[in-house]
């Protein structure tokens, strides 16, 4: 019998030591400890595997911040989230830690400062000086993981959002309508739906739903100026799935 074809892939960390690491920056210096953190996500041990999963993300994504280390760990941990071989509760984190890089606010410049996602008055994303570790980290999700990009795109965000408003208080009523029309009836018709309340929301116009303006989930959901509304819903999105997941301490 043949086995499934994540089961057939080949080791999910080769092609490790071919990366100088101590020469790579992670926003502290040299990333010499990243080998061993990335081996140590498939430790039998699961406090091990916890330990190091923590530890990695503190380092490749600081306070919403992506380095070179970031950009160069990407296709090891698309490798680690794709693989049978790797522990679920390894997977699964590792899949949330790669939308979240793909979704950081800040990168690290080669002197330790950071630069900022910023949009012009017309939503779109301003440059940033070379080498631009956002932007490389970004792309480099999108071409390893392209269904992480999809998923944050689709409108099954903005159902995401619409619920969000339901993680700090009690569940609003047109939220648990919606949530019983789209358990009953199948397709994606209320999904729509869901995205016209996730403009709502985004428009900082809960009156349009008779709601209480929701909770920030988060410090980095403080939207910026001129922030392409898609982006705030990703965000938003992410985030209650996240809290919905691990909580408010978040997968590591």
């Amino acid at each position: 019998m043949e086995l499934p074809r994540a089961w057939q892939r080949p080791d999910p960390l080769r092609g490790l030591d071919r990366i100088s690491w101590s020469e790579v920056y992670d926003g502290r210096g040299g990333a010499g400890h990243v080998p061993r953190l990335l081996r140590s996500l498939m430790d039998p041990s699961e406090d091990e595997r916890q330990s190091a999963l923590s530890q990695l993300a503190e380092r490749i994504l600081t306070d919403d911040t992506v380095s070179e280390a970031s950009f160069c760990t990407v296709p090891f941990l698309v490798e680690l989230g794709a693989s049978y071989k790797v522990a679920g509760d390894v997977r699964d984190r590792v899949i949330f830690l790669l939308a979240a890089m793909a979704l950081a606010g800040k990168g690290f410049t080669e002197d330790g400062r950071r630069t900022h996602r910023r949009w012009n008055a017309l939503g779109r994303e301003l440059p940033r000086t070379a080498p631009d570790w956002l932007t490389q980290t970004r792309h480099a999700v999108a071409q390893g993981a392209p269904k992480i990009f999809e998923a944050l795109a689709s409108e099954r965000v903005a159902c995401l959002v619409a619920l969000a408003c339901a993680v700090p208080e009690k569940l609003p009523p047109f939220v648990g309508g919606l949530m019983n029309d789209m358990v009953e009836l199948p397709g994606e018709e209320m999904l729509a739906d869901a995205a016209e309340i996730a403009v709502a929301l985004l428009k900082d116009s809960p009156e349009l739903l008779g709601v209480d303006l929701p909770k920030v989930l988060g410090e980095g959901l403080v939207r910026p100026v001129h922030q392409p509304r898609e982006v705030a819903a990703a965000l938003m999105g992410y985030r209650f799935a996240l809290i919905s997941a691990y909580g408010d301490e978040g997968a590591w």
